[in-house]
């Protein structure tokens, strides 16, 4: 309650300070608008530094500044009139200074064309290097290419050392310790993260807390993996081959090619290993009094045997000017198979044998994805006005096939009745999905822009997976509806949204948003006919209210060097396919995982403060959150009914799950070869159903440190340190670990070869208690192991610079456009 009041008293105090006429800010403020390119090419230059200086007696003065889009487009606002400098610059550029007399509400500078500059140029191609993080107020962006330790890796290296993210024991990422929303490219994906190549993500960016423009479904926050896009002129390449133990493989060719209206960006990429996993399960049956009763002990030998590919091809086509079409299209394919032998022991309450055992299981499962991509960006004549239309049609195979054989011995090692018992595993899960997304951002002016869209979203899944036992004569399989599943679930998400922004005076912004969106989940079993599934709103109109999620976010700029910002959200966290799917997803002999078919949305309210600093080479952003998910999905497990000693986790809808927390990422320089990013999430967690309760004081921590020694090598080592977190019937142990990588550079640094270690000190456990009245169960599964690895990146294409000058000549390319 103390937190809720703080926040709602800064909501209250900065409306009241904040209203003042739009007329007033566009009287006292002006601002600039350009676009920067290539004088050579005409290509536009992201990324490009554009400051604004006001002449003074001896020096200017530097008033504010910004870095120009992907079109290479910049805006600057909040300018005072008369005579200004502007400077432009930018890696391997010839700077550019222009005096401007800003007598206007709006200043259109036009082209402004860069000259490459020859001295640094030299015949090799120069690119702006970008920084390892850069943080606003919406999201933080994280530069993969300066994380050493993630390279021939896949999406879970790379999320694994961003600041505030964590991973699981089945590699499903979470934010401050919410299950986040994956998105590639800003569109939702069926691919897991396991198969998305490192070698293709250019950076990741994290949104803690989206607004109604973003889907309703992200109550975990949006981490969105953009891939690599070619920006250079010209042809290009690059290929990396990477070795290491455990038979682990991968390998990527990347082939971009840019010229006039045309550009391609094209990659293949393969990845294998066989990963060695241990892990274990040791439990204590008790009586009501807590008295021990009997012990299960069982240890699992595993061989995680990986292997997927992955080919890519998008182009842009520049039609004119004002208008831009992408098609794009990405095929992976491979296999996930997790081999095992799990050996087993009971022991009575003296702890003499009483049985054992052994279950083996052999997989033979495959995948394939098609995902298929069309968007399209029109730009208006007026500055601002876009319309963009968004496509996105994914379809998904994947194979269950599995045979699990099991024995039970007796104390003097003869079997037991039934035993040895062999079951088979068939049937398969296609998924079909479909997106289209229209926007529209209106600006009404300098100061006020209204953005709309609509959205239609449609998941079709149709899962079989058909659990056959072999009867006691042993010629005949029987299947067994009671562990299987066939059914057809379709998912449907129609949704429209509106947004407000606002600028006040005095460096006020405001934002206020609000979706509506209509959702529905029906699956029908082929089994026995029966129907699962809700509705919102549903006919009768009573959770009319749950359809509508609102946001608003203030913005107040401190100072040229600090920001604060508050930001309000309403979300919904919709059943995924492990709280559906009632097939058993574990098959160990004592504890068994199936999903709940009834199982319905947990409605989230998200408040956050968030405060950015920067001073000199330190950028330090602070959050405070506090986050309240009502009728919350958690596991939940309880003895079989039939057997008491076999336990079952299935997934319900408890009361509530809170939290509130402070989240600080800290960057900064210790000397000129020295650099850190630093990562502390400190919360509290309040997990409550009708029956239980859990609390518990948690955090997380990451630090990653980089040294740049002479001759283009560099050292990298991240350290992550995941603290106790609570369950709802018991909690996980901490999880920590180090990675080191080491990287030389050659032919001016466009080449390397990297050394990496995983987890040096093999440290990276999950260990999950389980305390409940009749049983103290301890369990401990691994993801990875330790693991060496040698990669070598080779730049492809030819000389850039040499190129670019002969096309200045060229008739046949029209660089009007």
């Amino acid at each position: 309650m103390r937190i809720r009041g703080v926040l709602f008293g800064i909501l209250i105090g900065w409306w009241y300070v904040g209203p003042a006429s739009a007329q007033s800010v566009e009287s006292a403020a002006h601002q600039l608008t350009g676009t920067v390119v290539d004088a050579a090419t005409r290509q536009p230059l992201p990324g490009t530094t554009v400051a604004v200086y006001k002449p003074m007696v001896g020096h200017d003065s530097l008033l504010t500044g910004s870095q120009t889009s992907e079109q290479g487009i910049f805006s600057i606002a909040n300018l005072p009139a008369g005579r200004l400098i502007v400077r432009v610059t930018f890696i391997g550029y010839q700077s550019l200074s222009q005096s401007v007399q800003s007598s206007q509400a709006r200043t259109e500078l036009g082209t402004l064309m860069l000259q490459p500059d020859a001295s640094t140029l030299k015949e090799v191609k120069v690119t702006g290097e970008k920084s390892e993080m850069s943080m606003t107020m919406e999201k933080r962006t994280f530069n993969v290419a300066k994380n050493l330790t993630t390279i021939g890796g896949t999406a879970e290296n790379v999320l694994k050392n961003v600041p505030s993210i964590t991973l699981d024991e089945t590699g499903s990422p979470s934010l401050r310790n919410m299950p986040t929303t994956i998105y590639v490219n800003g569109k939702p994906t069926q691919l897991t993260l396991a198969q998305i190549p490192a070698n293709q993500i250019e950076s990741v960016e994290v949104i803690s807390n989206p607004s109604a423009r973003y889907d309703a479904s992200t109550s975990g926050g949006i981490v969105n993996l953009v891939l690599k896009k070619n920006r250079q002129p010209g042809y290009n390449g690059l290929v990396n081959i990477g070795v290491g133990n455990n038979a682990r493989f991968d390998g990527t060719l990347n082939l971009d090619w840019r010229r006039g209206k045309w550009n391609l960006t094209s990659f293949y990429s393969i990845n294998a290993t066989k990963n060695p996993l241990t892990g274990y399960v040791n439990r204590i049956n008790r009586d009501t009094r807590g008295n021990p009763t009997s012990y299960f002990d069982q240890t699992t030998e595993i061989s995680l045997n990986n292997r997927f590919q992955t080919g890519r091809i998008a182009a842009d086509y520049a039609l004119n000017k004002n208008n831009t079409l992408s098609l794009a299209g990405t095929v992976v394919g491979g296999a996930f198979n997790t081999v095992s032998d799990q050996p087993y022991v009971y022991r009575d309450n003296t702890g003499t044998v009483t049985s054992t055992g052994n279950r083996s299981t052999i997989p033979q499962n495959g995948f394939t994805n098609l995902n298929l991509e069309f968007d399209w960006k029109h730009q208006f004549a007026r500055k601002g006005q876009e319309l963009s239309l968004m496509t996105q049609y994914s379809r998904n195979h994947l194979s269950n096939a599995a045979d699990w054989y099991t024995t039970a011995l007796t104390a003097s090692g003869n079997s037991e009745a039934g035993f040895p018992e062999r079951d088979k595993i068939t049937g398969r899960t296609i998924g079909d999905q479909q997106i289209t997304q229209l926007d529209y951002v209106h600006p009404i002016n300098d100061s006020t822009r209204l953005e709309m869209g609509l959205r239609s979203y449609t998941y079709v899944r149709d899962q079989q997976y058909l659990f056959n036992r072999l009867d006691g004569d042993g010629q005949t399989y029987q299947l067994l509806p009671a562990y299987s599943q066939n059914a057809r679930i379709a998912e449907t998400v129609n949704a429209l949204y509106l947004l407000y922004t606002r600028q006040f005076r005095g460096g006020l912004n405001m934002q206020a948003g609000l979706r509506l969106e209509q959702s529905s989940l029906h699956g029908r079993s082929r089994f026995d006919g029966t129907t699962f599934g809700y509705n919102y709103p549903s006919a009768s109109g009573q959770n009319l209210f749950q359809s509508f999620f609102p946001s608003l976010t203030f913005a107040k700029k401190l100072s040229e060097t600090a920001d604060i910002n508050l930001s309000l959200s309403r979300k919904v966290g919709r059943p995924t396919f492990r709280h559906l799917f009632v097939g058993i997803q574990a098959n160990d002999r004592q504890n068994i995982t199936i999903g709940n078919p009834a199982v319905r949305p947990e409605f989230v309210n998200t408040a956050e403060v968030n405060y950015s600093k920067t001073a000199g080479g330190l950028t330090w952003l602070a959050t405070g959150y506090y986050i309240y998910e009502d009728h919350t999905i958690k596991p939940f497990t309880t003895p079989s009914a039939t057997d008491s000693l076999v336990l079952i986790t299935t997934f319900v809808n408890v009361k509530a799950d809170i939290r509130y927390g402070i989240d600080n990422t800290l960057r900064f320089n210790v000397g000129p070869n020295l650099s850190a990013v630093a990562n502390l999430n400190v919360f509290d967690v309040i997990l409550q159903s009708v029956d239980v309760s859990n609390r518990l004081l948690s955090y997380n921590a990451k630090l990653n440190l980089t040294y740049r020694f002479p001759a283009n090598i560099s050292a990298q080592l991240t350290g992550t340190n995941d603290g106790k977190a609570p369950t709802l019937q018991g909690y996980r142990e901490a999880v920590r670990g180090l990675d080191f990588a080491l990287r030389k550079g050659f032919w001016q640094n466009r080449a390397s070869l990297t050394f990496a270690i995983n987890d040096i000190f093999n440290s990276r456990r999950f260990i999950t208690v389980y305390d409940q009245p009749g049983a103290y169960q301890v369990s401990m599964n691994r993801r990875e192991v330790r693991f060496y690895k040698l990669s070598v990146q080779v730049p492809l294409g030819s000389d850039t610079g040499k190129r670019s000058q002969r096309k200045i000549n060229r008739p046949d390319i029209d660089f009007s456009n």
